[in-house]
């Protein structure tokens, strides 16, 4: 892996992004219940992702809409395409899931990993089990099957969008920064509304491919999605912008004030004195 340099608030840019990331294969991004995902409405084989450039990322910003009398717009999200799913999740498969998980929180990493495998068996249309393989695979530092691991939980379900970033993360930790950018862009084609593909692809861009200009967009993105709740990316924005000098925003760009209905250019004539009035008339 590349080594970097980083500074002391790159560095906790980089433990953000690994606790965004850190919650892939679970049934929602960030979420807390430790249960796999909806059943995946359908099975594809991996097909390997089209190089992606630096602009296309950059296609899949939110905007700030105005009205016609310049107000703002409330902003509604694309809805997120991997929670959406109808399907319920087996009781039996979630039971199983959460005890999986628990071997796991305990370090039983090889109770866990058979535990995780039956249940691929015995649910295979289930994708989050796959990446809690993939994440066991990368403790016992078996990054070929890491790597197989979160390509599979994509097979299964081309929609759950935790399998972008924990593939993405793997990506950035092997050192392949343009494949680990390549699927953050694929994340945001699924859903160009992904707050943790935005922030975890700003952090890419600045801190390891040192392109604080292509950064930005996407940590004010993260910033815009989320309401300005992290005040830790409201800090790094205001760096990153002395640092760019792009003071623009690319998210909310109002438009230009009506100018005011000028006066009319003729002045009212001023009123005339009475004793104005009396000169004129005696000359």
């Amino acid at each position: 892996m590349a080594m970097v340099s980083v500074k002391p608030w790159r560095a906790g840019a980089f433990m953000t992004a690994v606790l965004l990331s850190g919650c892939a294969g679970l049934g929602t991004v960030g979420g807390v219940d430790n249960a796999p995902e909806a059943p995946a409405k359908k099975v594809v084989e991996s097909k390997p992702a089209k190089p992606k450039d630096d602009a296309a990322s950059q296609r899949y910003l939110p905007k700030q809409a105005y009205d016609a009398q310049g107000k703002k717009v409330a902003y509604v999200p694309a809805p997120n395409p991997y929670t959406s799913a109808s399907a319920p999740v087996p009781p039996e498969a979630v039971t199983r899931f959460r005890t999986a998980n628990g071997l796991m929180a305990d370090e039983q990493y090889r109770d866990a990993r058979k535990a995780f495998e039956a249940i691929t068996r015995d649910y295979p249309d289930l994708s989050g089990p796959w990446l809690k393989l993939g994440e066991l695979a990368e403790i016992g530092e078996r990054m070929e099957r890491a790597e197989k691991s979160y390509r599979k939980a994509l097979a299964v379900n081309p929609e759950n969008v935790n399998a972008y970033l924990a593939l993405a993360m793997f990506q950035r930790r092997s050192g392949d920064f343009e494949a680990a950018r390549d699927t953050y862009v694929s994340a945001l084609e699924l859903w160009k509304d992904f707050p943790e593909a935005h922030l975890n692809l700003a952090i890419l861009y600045d801190l390891y491919m040192n392109q604080p200009a292509l950064a930005q967009p996407h940590f004010e993105a993260y910033d815009f999605l989320t309401n300005g709740d992290n005040p830790q990316v409201a800090d790094w924005l205001i760096e990153i912008r002395r640092r760019t000098g792009i003071e623009t925003s690319f998210i909310d760009n109002p438009p230009p004030k009506k100018p005011e209905e000028t006066v009319s250019a003729e002045p009212m004539a001023a009123e005339k004195s009475p004793e104005a009035e009396n000169t004129e008339e005696k000359g």
